[in-house]
């Protein structure tokens, strides 16, 4: 349910379920039109129990010191050039008092040279940019405090070409400073080149046709060829990929799949094969969809694994029922297992409702995985996953949808809770800092070594690579994102570059809006974009064609041309 003012500015919106207990978010305009509070009530009444989760300031900084914004980091900038820009804001952590403040300063030209922002572990993190003439950032500092904790301040370093174009970054961390990456251009703009960490050993080189699409990656520790209407599958001339090869890491084997689509480039069969003509050890690791109802919900798949030491057969064989477009039940009608625990759907109950929803379409039962009740808060986002065993995972949100903290408890009667809180780019586990996410990778802060990412046409991390170039992780995907051989791992981030939570049998990938589920090409709650996407289920993962089209957020699919302009 959703109300618009005359103006078509949204007033309110349906949040939770409103079947049960009517709750409704508001949203309140300045005379400019301008979002300054966004909220929740309960009941007809916006009066009755309002509570503010969104507060955003403009112009000027007069909220500093007041409305419990702290002062220290935040300070008044009294030189005006934040008038007609957002300069703050307050946003509520869902389940806690707690608000995460943030101030935006700005130059005479109106760009951004500075933000602060409290953090979940008392401390600030505050990113400060200097521009070129050409108003691109050629220096960001960001530092990050915590309370008890080492300070850490980053500086990206950026150098551009005679186009403008980035030609080298470089990144400093305390007394370490390295070059994370080179890149070169061809004479039509694409890039050429990309070179980690000033080393040819981590040396990535890209390849095109005449359209500009992306047809290869050559390195040392990965290398991938994409045909379009070319190649040993069947030719495609409508910007759909025939088939594609790759070797990853240390190995020599060569890798491949060939794709078939039906009439409306949905993907029906992913035949995989070895060599460079896939057609050695074929079927080994094979995904079909057999059929799709008229909504655009799968509802048979076919997946093919390891099933012992030597052998290779059918893994799943999966028939979907459905209500509408949720799903109630899936059954396998295999009884093999994919070998040494890899990667597979696991039918751990036979029964009707085996996935229950809420009024809003949010699954909160996954009988098949022991998940015994997903609760949400308004933004349709989890708060927490309750395993029948015992266990329970709960998630911290911000109210503008950012993951702040993770916790998780393990089912050994010791009540003890593991937290993972994310400070910007910094994660935090069981109080400790481990991981600095950086632009093409991270730093183990334990050693301060960094690690890079080498990413196929899609940006799945396929390899991680240290910076003397050995291989520390090499991964495989099915066309839907499961994993089916993976060398090595040694970080969470894997298919599209998203978290990916496997604990305790979660085993979904976190999109940032949604949750995913490869095992099923699923999402678990409705797109919250679904008026953009009317034409296929609010559940599907991205239309379908999960080789040519990447969801860069849950929000939103886009389709693969070129995977990364810098």
């Amino acid at each position: 349910m959703q109300d618009y003012i005359r103006t078509l500015r949204m007033l309110n919106s349906t949040g939770t379920s409103y079947l049960d207990n009517i709750s409704y978010m508001y949203y309140l305009y300045d005379s400019l039109g301008r979002l300054t509070l966004q909220g929740e009530y309960t009941g007809k009444n916006p009066s009755s129990s309002p509570t503010v989760l969104v507060q955003s300031y403009y112009d000027g900084y007069g909220f500093v010191g007041g409305t419990g914004l702290p002062t220290g980091q935040f300070t008044k900038d009294t030189s005006g050039y934040g008038r007609g820009s957002l300069t703050g804001s307050a946003v509520t952590v869902f389940g806690s008092s707690t608000k995460i403040y943030k101030a935006f300063y700005y130059d005479i030209k109106g760009r951004m040279t500075k933000s602060v922002q409290n953090n979940l572990l008392s401390g600030y993190d505050i990113t400060s940019t200097v521009y070129t003439f050409s108003d691109k950032p050629s220096g960001v500092t960001h530092t990050h405090t915590a309370s008890g904790k080492t300070t850490r301040t980053e500086v990206y370093t950026y150098t551009y070409d005679h186009a403008d174009r980035i030609s080298k970054v470089q990144h400093s961390l305390g007394s370490t400073s390295i070059t994370l990456y080179d890149a070169t251009y061809d004479n039509f703009g694409r890039l050429l080149t990309k070179q980690y960490h000033g080393t040819s050993i981590n040396k990535l080189t890209y390849a095109y046709n005449l359209r500009s699409w992306l047809t290869g990656i050559s390195g040392t520790c990965f290398t991938q060829n994409v045909y379009y209407n070319t190649g040993v599958g069947t030719a495609k001339y409508n910007g759909n990929i025939s088939s594609m090869t790759w070797k990853s890491g240390n190995e020599s084997t060569v890798r491949g799949y060939k794709f078939t689509y039906d009439g409306l480039s949905r993907l029906m069969n992913a035949t995989y094969g070895e060599t460079a003509g896939i057609n050695t050890n074929t079927n080994r690791f094979s995904e079909n969809v057999t059929a799709y109802d008229k909504n655009g919900n799968i509802k048979t798949l076919q997946r093919y694994g390891q099933t012992a030491a030597s052998s290779y057969g059918l893994i799943d064989n999966l028939t979907y029922t459905l209500n509408g477009n949720q799903l109630t039940r899936v059954d396998d009608a295999v009884t093999a297992s994919a070998y040494n625990g890899g990667f597979e759907f696991k039918d751990g109950v036979k029964q009707a409702n085996e996935y229950v929803y809420d009024a809003n379409g949010n699954l909160t039962k996954d009988l098949n995985k022991g998940i015994s009740d997903i609760t949400y808060n308004v933004l349709n986002l989890p708060t927490g996953v309750t395993f029948a065993s015992g266990g329970f995972i709960q998630y911290g949100y911000t109210a503008d949808g950012i993951k702040r903290r993770m916790m998780y408890k393990e089912a050994d009667g010791s009540g003890n809770l593991v937290p993972t809180v994310y400070c910007c780019n910094v994660v935090y586990e069981n109080g400790v800092a481990k991981l600095l996410l950086t632009e093409e990778g991270y730093v183990t802060l334990s050693d301060k070594k960094y690690h890079y990412y080498l990413q196929d046409h899609q940006g799945n991390n396929r390899v991680v690579l240290s910076s003397s170039g050995a291989v520390e992780e090499a991964n495989h995907y099915y066309p839907f994102g499961g994993v089916f051989a993976s060398s090595g791992n040694v970080q969470p981030y894997k298919y599209n570059g998203k978290e990916y939570d496997g604990k305790k049998g979660l085993n979904l990938y976190d999109y940032g809006a949604r949750m995913y589920d490869a095992a099923l090409g699923r999402f678990t709650t409705v797109d919250p974009s679904a008026e953009n996407y009317f034409n296929t289920s609010l559940y599907a993962y991205c239309g379908n064609n999960p080789i040519n089209r990447i969801d860069l957020d849950g929000l939103l699919l886009a389709r693969i041309l070129i995977y990364k302009v810098l």
